[in-house]
Parts: structure tokens; sequence; C-alpha cells
């Protein structure tokens, strides 16, 4: 495998999806019961490359037609498919192709001497359909580029991955990339390529090293158990990990081979799930907009991993235009088993409970900025010596029961003396009486403002 050099390009997502047709309800129909996690992760996919806003998606497939070296793209302005082949004609994607992502690969490719060549088909194949199929439902719509990788020894994977890097920097803005494929062909007896029992040691490698944050490392894996596995996903994969970069936030979704071929969902690349808590400003927006839609909340994340934690929340509504104060709740003890539900349940009061303001209307919401507070075990201290307004929230209770709380890093507050003041004019205590102090640490998580779209 060829070293990938350093490059300052960085996809804001990159993901592996797998591509069978019958994870796709048109066509598996109830079959899809049998697949349900593979079909549960492609959506949690979607729905997180759609969140981070894209300009633009790159997408490799190994059932593109191949050239013989090099890359391959297909051609513009629109690119179509459809799974008209498995019984769903209807079935289909219509997206702008990527213009100016094509004359930067080609570009790129042109100064690193690598052909790129047009494809002739003039219908996406279904290892790029059945992916897209799933981003259309979440709602992308933007443009969209996919590749084919070389036959076997046309070119290096690696340096290929590089080549799209390069093209990504040229761009600028924000790149999403996805890797499609599947694992073996050859799990269970009865699988489309016949069975072998070396095809579940190919499956958990590849596994093992996503999930240990070394996508790359796939194409280290021995040629002989490729070959015997019968695989179409370790050149995808390699190709868009090394155009990644680095695999902060790299994780599997789910794996499962329930017809003979594995499926694995893998994200390779997600800074904002670098820490489960940066999910919660967007678990923290669903919520809002499902209650003025008058509806559950869809597509939540699993609590699992940090998001698993009981611990009590504050959620901060801001403008975006002025940064001032849209809404604030929060309590000092959890009120649900994990945070997923602590999130949503404050935010939503946040936005129509504070009683400072009126209730958020569904014109306004997308003009507000959410922070989402994670509150630490509380401890009593002796005096504001003790105090940090930077690193410590307060909690100041008075005779009563009287409490006035403040979170840490407010603007304008710089002192433990200011800090505390105000907490006791939000609990009605006075400045002259008594009161106990606690000081708590805070994990703050605020939503990425999207740049102004081109």
């Amino acid at each position: 495998m060829t070293a990938p050099t350093p490059s300052s390009f960085r996809p804001v997502f990159a993901a592996l999806m797998p591509h069978p047709p019958i994870v796709v309800p048109a066509v598996g129909g109830g079959r899809c019961r049998e697949c349900a996690a593979t079909q549960d992760a492609c959506r949690e996919v979607a729905r997180r490359l759609v969140e981070h806003r894209p300009d633009r998606l790159i997408l490799v497939s190994p059932h593109s037609p191949r050239p013989e070296r090099g890359l391959g793209i297909w051609p513009g302005p629109r690119l179509r498919g459809d799974l008209g082949d498995f019984g769903a004609r209807r079935t289909a994607v219509d997206l702008p192709a990527g213009e100016t992502a094509a004359a930067a690969l080609a570009a790129a490719a042109e100064d690193a001497g690598v052909e790129l060549r047009r494809l002739p088909a003039d219908r996406l194949d279904h290892g790029a359909v059945v992916p897209l199929w799933f981003l259309v439902e979440a709602g992308w719509k933007g443009p969209t580029t996919v590749l084919a990788p070389p036959w076997p020894g046309g070119g290096d994977p690696v340096r290929l991955g590089r080549l799209v890097a390069e093209a990504g920097a040229r761009l600028g803005g924000r790149t999403a990339l996805i890797a499609s494929g599947d694992m073996s062909h050859r799990t269970r007896p009865g699988a489309p390529a016949g069975h072998h029992p070396a095809a579940a040691d190919h499956d958990r490698e590849v596994c093992a090293r996503i999930a240990a944050g070394r996508p790359l490392a796939v194409a280290d894996l021995d040629p002989e158990l490729r070959r015997l596995a019968a695989e179409d996903v370790v050149e995808t994969t390699t190709l868009v990990a090394a155009a990644a970069g680095d695999a902060v936030g790299c994780e599997v979704l789910s794996y499962e081979d329930p017809f003979g071929v594995g499926y694995l969902v893998a994200v390779l690349r997600d800074p904002a799930a670098a820490t489960g808590l940066n999910r919660l400003p967007a678990v923290a927006r669903e919520a809002i907009r499902a209650r003025l839609e008058g509806r559950s909340p869809r597509d939540l994340p699993p609590a699992r991993g940090e998001l698993a934690r009981r611990a009590a929340v504050f959620v901060t509504l801001r403008r975006r235009d002025d940064g001032a104060l849209r809404g604030c709740i929060g309590s000092l003890e959890p009120l649900h088993s994990d945070l997923v539900a602590e999130t949503a349940d404050r935010a939503v009061a946040a936005a129509f409970s504070d009683p400072r303001f009126r209730p958020v209307s569904a014109e306004e919401l997308p003009h507000l900025a959410i922070e989402v507070s994670v509150l630490g075990r509380r401890e009593e201290v002796a005096g504001l010596e003790d105090l940090d307004p930077t690193r410590y929230g307060v909690v100041v209770t008075g005779p009563g029961g009287r409490r006035g709380v403040l979170l840490p890093a407010i603007e304008g507050v710089e002192t433990a003396a200011e800090q505390v003041a105000i907490a006791r004019r939000k609990a009605g205590i006075g400045p002259a009486e008594p009161v106990r102090l606690e000081r708590f640490p805070v994990e703050k998580a605020a939503e990425e403002e999207p740049p102004p779209r081109p």
C-alpha cells in the first residue's frame, strides 16, 4: 500500500454504505425485516450526511463500468438511475452532476498523470443507486459525482484517493464522500458466490479495522483472503479513506449477513461525532421541529456510549444574527434515563415553556443557534475563591430553599462575585442573605453554524 501524503483537504463527512437492492423497501418488501439493521444504519448515515450540509457529494461505486486504468466518472448534466433490473423501476434517483467537481478532478488527474475517463453508460448502476436512494430520501439534492475505480492493477486506490483529496482542496467548501461496497458474498451456504469458511474471517477483519479507527488498513488485507471472500468493498473503502485523510469519529454502525452477503455500514470520518455529545444540538433541533409539526421526533441517535449516561441538561437558544438569548431551560437533576431523552425534553421546554419569551415559531427556528450543556457532579465550596466562572457553573441556595443557577462561560461574567450576584438575583436572594455555594463542571455542545450557501 502506498503511504498517503498529507493534504489540506478534509471532508465534512465520509462513510461506507452497502448496495443490496433488497434493502430498499420497493425491492425487498417484507424481506426488509431480515436486513432491518442495515436499513436503519443506512438511514442514519444519510441523515448525518445531510445534517452536515455539504456543498457536494462524491460517491465511489464498484459496479460502475470500470476503466482499465485511472478513474471513471459519470457524465452530466444529470445523474439518473433506477432499480428496474430488480423489479422497481419507479425507485429512481435523479440528481445534478457535480460539474465543478468534475473539472477539479480532471485538473488534479492531469497534474498527477492519471486518466479520468467519462463513462459511456447513461444509467447509474445499483452500486450508486442504492446508497443515493437513502441520501435522497433524507433530503439530499445537491451536486453529485459518481466515480468508478479501475480494474485491479489499473491504479493504486490510495493514490487515487489522494487525487480526490487534491480535487477537494482545489474546490474548497464542504465535500462529503461515500464508498459503496458489499462485504464477502460467501458467508453462508446458499450465498450468491457459494459458501467459503474464510468469508467470515474477511468480514471480521474489515469490521475490526474500521471499528479501531483504521479504515485505511483494510488495504493491507491478505489478497488471497479477499479473493476467497469475493468482496467488492476494499478498493472503494481504501480510496475514500485515503481521500478523507484521517478517521475522526470513525465507527461501525451495523454489520449483518442475512442472505449470505455481508452488509457493513460504517462512518469513516465525522468530526461532529468524535464525541457523542456533539450530536445533542441536532437532537434538540429535531425535538423542537417535531413539536412544531405535531409529530414524534425522527432519526434520533441511539442512546449508547456517551449518550447512554444519565445527566442533567440545559438547552440554550440564541438568535444567530445578534446572539440574543431566546430561551434557556434545564434542571439540576436528570429527569430521564439517557442524554438523548433528556436533551429532547429540555429543548422543547426551552422553546415553548420559558416564561421570559413567547414560544418559538416554525419560521424562527432556522435562525436560532442551539447549545446543549451537560452538567457534571455538583460539589459544595467554601467561598468565592473556589469558583471560576470560566470553568464551573454555580448553584446558590438561600433561606427557604430559594435557588439560583448560572452556567459557566457566559459573556460578560468575568468574576466569581459577578457570577454569584447574578445567581442571587435570579433566585430573589438578597445580597446580605446567607447562602450555600455549589459548583459544577459543564460539557458544552454547540451547533456548527453553516457557512453561507454559494
